[in-house]
């Protein structure tokens, strides 16, 4: 599935709004104790990123696809643009990857794509605990200029807004997904940490 630009951020109850991450997008196959990773470009991903191998022994359950991004990041923890060119390019070493799930497309023996995205985001949530090399990024219902705010404060450019109802469809999006641009109030890239826990009211 591939995002819809729009021009700018929106308010909607029928989405839910989180950041655009700073890295590349990854189809996870965890199976068996084993992990596969589908990334555009790259014929064997774990030969550039083999420290996420570690992914299948956090996920509770065998026999599952993640749709996410694949970050690399600095010594302070933040995702890291340059780092993750470099191991893209062949580099073995430098930065610690990381991966940002975002949407469930498989698990306990069974398709989610025919599902909402409200319903695979609850799912992805009991799948994966995210206490290690992978976590479930965090997302904002309905608020999209406070969330796009909010980034712009923390250096993020872009904002992601998933329709909650929506299933999982191949091609454009159409008003499934839609991505917004952020226009950054500073530079310094904030860490992973730090762009979980954005500077919102209670939820």
């Amino acid at each position: 599935m591939q995002p819809v630009a729009v021009d700018e951020p929106f308010d909607d109850a029928g989405y839910l709004f989180e950041p655009w991450w700073p890295g590349i997008r990854a189809i996870v196959f965890a199976e068996h104790g084993r992990l596969r990773m589908q990334v555009s470009g790259l014929a064997d991903a774990l030969a550039a990123f083999p420290e996420l191998a570690a992914i299948t022994a956090e996920l509770r359950e065998d026999g599952v696809v993640l749709d996410g991004w694949l970050v690399v990041l600095d010594a302070s923890g933040r995702p890291d643009p340059e780092l993750l060119r470099a191991r893209l390019s062949g580099a073995r070493r430098g930065g610690a990857p990381a991966y940002v799930a975002s949407d469930l497309l498989w698990s306990a023996g069974r398709s989610w794509t025919r599902r909402s995205f409200a319903a695979r985001r609850r799912e992805l949530g009991e799948v994966l605990p995210g206490a290690g090399r992978a976590i479930v990024g965090r997302g904002y219902p309905g608020e999209g200029h406070l969330v796009a705010d909010a980034l712009a404060a923390l250096g993020i450019d872009g904002l992601s807004a998933r329709r909650l109802d929506a299933r999982y469809r191949a091609g454009e999006a159409g008003e499934s997904w839609l991505r917004a641009p952020i226009t950054p109030r500073v530079r310094e890239r904030p860490a992973l940490a730090l762009i979980l826990r954005l500077p919102l009211h209670p939820e």
